[in-house]
C-alpha cells in the first residue's frame, strides 16, 4: 500500500506551480477550520501529507 505522502508527492510532479500554491492555500484554510480535530484523525493525516508534499515540490522548483 502506498504511503499518504507518497501519492502527494506523485501527484505534485505533475501539477503547474501554480496549481501547487493555490492548493496550499487552500489546505492552509482547512487546517485551520479544522484545528479542533486530533492529530491521529484519517482527513487531518490527509491534509497534513498533502501539504509536505506540496510544499517541499514548490521549494524544489524554486532551487531552495
Amino acid at each position: 500500500m502506498t504511503s499518504l505522502l507518497a501519492t502527494y508527492e506523485a501527484k505534485a510532479k505533475t501539477m503547474d506551480t501554480h496549481c501547487l500554491l493555490f492548493a496550499l492555500g487552500d489546505i492552509r484554510e482547512t487546517l485551520d477550520i479544522h484545528r479542533d480535530k486530533p492529530m491521529d484523525d484519517p482527513y487531518h493525516q490527509k491534509l497534513w501529507a498533502e501539504w509536505d508534499a506540496y510544499v517541499v515540490e514548490v521549494q524544489k522548483r524554486r532551487g531552495a
